[in-house]
């Protein structure tokens, strides 16, 4: 991120993720993953799903994943998940 944004964001007390528009992920144990200002689903099946995110793709690996909630930017991820990776 340049360092306008940054300055930007830290003149309006923004997080530099909100700012920047890079993906958020919040995790709840292993079973939930909610992420934010996602750009799309690449791949979904029940052992991976893959997401356009900005600046790079995001792949996350498990067992019974599910798309339990999914708008434009932002989405909730259910089941066993055992990897997060980012990927370009």
């Amino acid at each position: 991120m340049n360092d306008r944004i940054e300055n930007m964001a830290a003149s309006l007390g923004l997080p530099r993720e909100l700012v920047s528009g890079a993906a958020v992920l919040s995790s709840f144990g292993d079973s939930c993953l909610f992420i934010e200002n996602h750009k799309g689903i690449i791949e979904y099946t029940r052992e991976s799903i893959k997401l356009q995110a900005r600046p790079s793709k995001i792949r996350i690996a498990g067992a019974n994943l599910d798309i339990a909630f999914y708008t434009a930017d932002e989405i909730k991820i259910t089941g066993k998940i055992t990897e997060i990776c980012y990927y370009r």
